[in-house]
């Protein structure tokens, strides 16, 4: 199994993860196709993407998040 741009906006929108375009791009890049002469799972493709996101935001936080004082008003 493959990641595609159609999956990814599924995993935005469902999954509720914060995916901008730089990081759609690393993640077709890795995930877009099969490691010879393995093949993801479905469950292992989400969970390497998953790690692959939280990791990437932690690294590059919304700045609007980051700059609010008051989030919760």
């Amino acid at each position: 199994m493959t990641i595609t741009r159609r999956r990814i906006n599924e995993m935005r929108t469902h999954g509720r993860m914060r995916i901008d375009a730089e990081l759609e791009e690393i993640i077709l890049a890795r995930y877009g196709e099969e490691p010879e002469p393995y093949e993801y799972s479905e469950q292992d493709l989400h969970e390497q993407i998953r790690k692959l996101v939280y990791q990437y935001n932690r690294d590059h936080p919304e700045p609007r998040r980051v700059d609010d004082r008051e989030p919760w008003k």
